[in-house]
C-alpha cells in the first residue's frame, strides 16, 4: 500500500465531494458537477484549504480547514476551522486521519499558520485521541410558546419589533460584532457566505435543519437596534394527540445588547399562535433563559458537547487571549505535537501575556487537551485538578490559576462549519 497526503487537485473535485457525501449520509449518486446549482450551493472547499489521503492513488480520506478569526476572551485569534473530515468505509482503521493531522499540525507549526484548530465533531471521541478537547458546550431548548412566562421582577420590554431583510446584512453584521466583541469562542462572520450557509439559511436549508430560509426581525428601543433574531417556521402537522397547532419555529441565531432586549426576544416568540414548539438548537451555557423563565423546566433543556479545540503551537497560541494578572509555571505533555511538550511559564498583566520555556519547578502538570479547556474557559484549573485532568503540587495556589484563566463569558460558537 502506498499512502500520499496532499491537497486534492481541481480535477479531483468530484472525488473529494463524494467522500463526505457518503460519510455523512448525503450521497445522491450525482457528482458535484452534475448536481443542479440550486441544490449544491456554493463551492466552499477549494483545493488549497484541503488535505487528503490517497491510498494507491484513490482518494480515501478528506480534510479541510478554513482560516477563521475567533474571539478568545474578547481578543482576536486566528483559528483553523477544521471541516469535511471523512474516510470511505473500505479505507478505515488504517490511520489515515492520524497521518493527515500529523501532517497538518506540523506544517501549521513550521509555517507559522493558525496556532489553534477548532471543529464540530459528529463523534467527539474520534478527535480527543489527537489532542482535541471539548472546549464549549451548548444548550438546546424546546418550549411551547404558551409556556413562555417571565419572572415578575423583570420589567416588560418597551421597544418595538420590525421585520428585516437580507439587504440589511450590514446592520446585522454590526450588531453581531458589537455582541461578540467581549465574548469567547465566536467566529468573525466576515464573508456573506457564512451568513447564507448558517444564520440566513439560504444555503442547504440552514445547514441541514430542514426549515428553509430564515425570517429576520430587529428589536429597537428609541430607534436604536438592540437585538435581532433569525428564525424559520415549518408545519409538521398535528401533534401527538391530533389536536392543536403543529408548527415548529426554529431560532437559528440571536443577539441582544441589553437585558430588556433579551426578554424582548422571548416576548416576540410568544406571538406564534400556530406553533407547538419554539426550538433553539444552539444556546450558550450562560444563556439567561434559565434565570428569567418563570418555569425554566418548560424549556426542556438538553446539554450537548459542541466546539472542540486543539492547541497546535503553545508558544504562539497562549499570548493571543487576555488573562488575569499573575505568573504560573506548568509542565505540558503533547504526543502529536512534540514541540509543545515542555515546561512553560505564563506571565500576564496589563500589557498582555508572555509565555516562555523554563526550568523552574511547575505547580501544575497537564496534557495539551486539558490546557485547551483552560484557554477556552470551558473549565477552571481548580475543576480540572478536582476531576483529574490536571495534577497540582500541594502548595499550588489554585485561586491564582483560576484568576488568570477566568473568561468573561462561557465559550460558545453559534456557527456550524
Amino acid at each position: 500500500m502506498t499512502l500520499e497526503i496532499r491537497p486534492y487537485a481541481p480535477e479531483e473535485k468530484d472525488a473529494f465531494n463524494r467522500v463526505p457525501s457518503i460519510v455523512f449520509g448525503n450521497y445522491t449518486g450525482r457528482s458535484y458537477s452534475e448536481t443542479p446549482e440550486a441544490e449544491r450551493g456554493p463551492d466552499m472547499i477549494p483545493p488549497e484549504i484541503s488535505l487528503c489521503a490517497f491510498e494507491d492513488g484513490t482518494l480515501a480520506s478528506t480534510y479541510a480547514a478554513y482560516p477563521f478569526t475567533m474571539r478568545l476572551n474578547g481578543a482576536k485569534a486566528p483559528v483553523a476551522g477544521v471541516t469535511c473530515v471523512g474516510t470511505l468505509p473500505q479505507f478505515r482503521r488504517r490511520g489515515h486521519l492520524r497521518k493527515i493531522m500529523e501532517t497538518d499540525f506540523k506544517r501549521r507549526y513550521e509555517q507559522q499558520m493558525q496556532p489553534i484548530a477548532a471543529l464540530l465533531a459528529s463523534i467527539a471521541a474520534i478527535y480527543q485521541r489527537y489532542g482535541y478537547a471539548i472546549c464549549s458546550s451548548r444548550y438546546a431548548y424546546s418550549i411551547d410558546p404558551r409556556d413562555i412566562k417571565i419572572v415578575p421582577s423583570i420589567a416588560p420590554a418597551t421597544g418595538t419589533w420590525r421585520e428585516a431583510s437580507k439587504d440589511e446584512l450590514p446592520l446585522l453584521q454590526s450588531m453581531y460584532r458589537q455582541y461578540t466583541a467581549p465574548r469567547n469562542g465566536y467566529f468573525h462572520r466576515s464573508m456573506p457566505v457564512v451568513w447564507d450557509a448558517g444564520v440566513l439559511g439560504t444555503v442547504n436549508a440552514g445547514g441541514g435543519d430542514g426549515f428553509g430560509p430564515s425570517l429576520l426581525a430587529v428589536y429597537e428601543e428609541n430607534g436604536a437596534p438592540r437585538a435581532y433574531v433569525a428564525y424559520a417556521a415549518k408545519n409538521f402537522g398535528q401533534h401527538e394527540d391530533n389536536a392543536g397547532p403543529g408548527q415548529r419555529v426554529m431560532i437559528r441565531d440571536y443577539v441582544w445588547h441589553k437585558p430588556s432586549a433579551y426578554r424582548a426576544i422571548w416576548d416576540y416568540m410568544k406571538n406564534f399562535d400556530l406553533a407547538k414548539r419554539i426550538m433553539v438548537e444552539k444556546a450558550p451555557t450562560d444563556d439567561p433563559a434559565f434565570d428569567i423563565m418563570l418555569d425554566p423546566r418548560e424549556l426542556h433543556p438538553t446539554r450537548h458537547d459542541w466546539l472542540l479545540g486543539r492547541i497546535i503551537d503553545v508558544e504562539r497560541a497562549l499570548p493571543l487571549r487576555p488573562y488575569g494578572e499573575g505568573r504560573v509555571v506548568f509542565d505540558l505533555t503533547d504526543e502529536m505535537c512534540p514541540w509543545n511538550a515542555d515546561r512553560w511559564a505564563l506571565e500576564s498583566g496589563p500589557e498582555g501575556a508572555l509565555i516562555t520555556r523554563t526550568k523552574e519547578t511547575p505547580t501544575l502538570a497537564l496534557d495539551v487537551s486539558s490546557l485547551a479547556q483552560l484557554v477556552f474557559g470551558q473549565t477552571s484549573p481548580t475543576q480540572a485538578t478536582r476531576i483529574g485532568r490536571a495534577e497540582a503540587t500541594p502548595d499550588t495556589d489554585l485561586a491564582l490559576w483560576d484568576t488568570i484563566f477566568k473568561t468573561a463569558y462561557a465559550p460558545f460558537c453559534p456557527d456550524g462549519f
